[in-house]
C-alpha cells in the first residue's frame, strides 16, 4: 500500500496527501517533491504549494488532465522515496527573551509550571524545521516545541504584533515578519529584519531548520544595528546543505 493519496482537487489541481501529522520526514519529502516537480517543468503545472502533510499541484485543465498529471506525479514520487532523505542547514537565529518583547512568557511558565529561564531554555535547546511559510509574506511555521511548553494559541487574537515578535501556538513555533494581527503566545522578538517588501524572497526557506540563541537587550540593540546597516549575517551550520 502507498504511504500517500492522489486526490483530484477542483478541476485544476491534484493533491499528494501524506498521513494527516506533523512529521519531519513527511515534509521533507515533500519539500524534495515540490523541488523536483518544479524542476520537471511537466506541461500545464501552474503551482506546487506545500504544506505540513500535503502539496498542492495545481494546473491548466486546457493542458493536461488530473489522470496525467497523477500518472506522472505517481513516477516522481516513487523515485524520491527511494532516495535518501535530503540535508538541511540550521540557521542561528537571535532572540531577546526579555520585556517589553515577551508578554506572555511568563503565562506560558505559569501553565508549564516552571520557570521563565527553563522556558528559555526548552525553547533554546532544540532546531526547529520550517515545514512551509504562509499566512504571511515569510511567515514559517516551524514545529515542534517541546510539549512542556506547547501553550495554545490566545483566545483573543492580539490586533497588532511588531515585526519579529516569536511565538508559541501549540507544538508550532514562529516568528512574525511583519506587523500584523495574530493570537501565537510572544515569547520573544528577533532584531533582524525578517522580510523586505522589495526583496520579497526571505534569507530561509522551506526545508530549512531553525535554532534560537539567546540575547539580552545590549546584544539585541547592537545586532538590530548591525543588520539595517547590512553588516549581520546570520549563522549558518550545514551551509552546503
Amino acid at each position: 500500500m502507498k504511504p500517500y493519496q492522489l486526490r483530484t482537487v477542483g478541476d485544476r489541481a491534484v493533491s499528494i496527501e501524506f498521513p494527516n501529522e506533523i512529521n519531519p520526514e513527511i515534509n521533507l519529502r515533500l519539500q524534495a517533491l515540490a523541488k523536483i516537480i518544479t524542476a520537471d517543468k511537466i506541461t500545464g503545472i501552474r503551482a506546487v504549494i506545500p504544506a505540513y502533510h500535503t502539496l498542492l499541484v495545481t494546473f491548466s485543465a486546457m493542458v493536461t488532465t488530473p489522470d496525467s498529471l497523477k500518472s506522472r506525479l505517481d513516477q516522481i514520487i516513487a523515485d524520491q522515496l527511494a532516495a535518501p532523505l535530503p540535508s538541511k542547514r540550521t540557521l542561528i537565529i537571535p532572540v531577546c527573551y526579555e520585556e517589553p518583547f515577551a508578554p506572555d512568557l511568563a503565562d506560558v511558565a505559569d501553565y508549564a509550571g516552571i520557570s521563565v529561564d527553563e522556558v528559555i531554555q526548552r525553547h533554546t535547546n532544540q532546531s526547529y524545521l520550517i515545514y512551509f511559510l504562509g499566512f504571511l509574506p515569510g511567515f514559517a511555521y516551524m514545529a515542534s516545541v517541546d510539549k512542556k511548553i506547547a501553550m495554545p494559541r490566545l483566545s483573543k487574537p492580539r490586533v497588532k504584533i511588531p515585526a519579529g515578535s516569536v511565538g508559541i501556538a501549540g507544538i508550532q513555533t514562529g516568528f512574525y515578519p511583519v506587523t500584523s494581527p495574530g493570537g501565537w503566545r510572544l515569547i520573544g522578538k528577533t532584531p533582524l529584519t525578517l522580510y523586505q517588501p522589495e526583496n520579497p524572497e526571505p534569507f530561509y526557506h522551506a526545508g530549512d531548520e531553525i535554532k534560537f540563541e539567546a540575547i539580552d537587550k545590549e546584544t539585541f540593540a547592537a545586532i538590530q544595528r548591525a543588520d539595517k546597516l547590512g553588516h549581520y549575517h546570520v549563522k549558518v551550520v550545514n551551509e552546503n546543505a
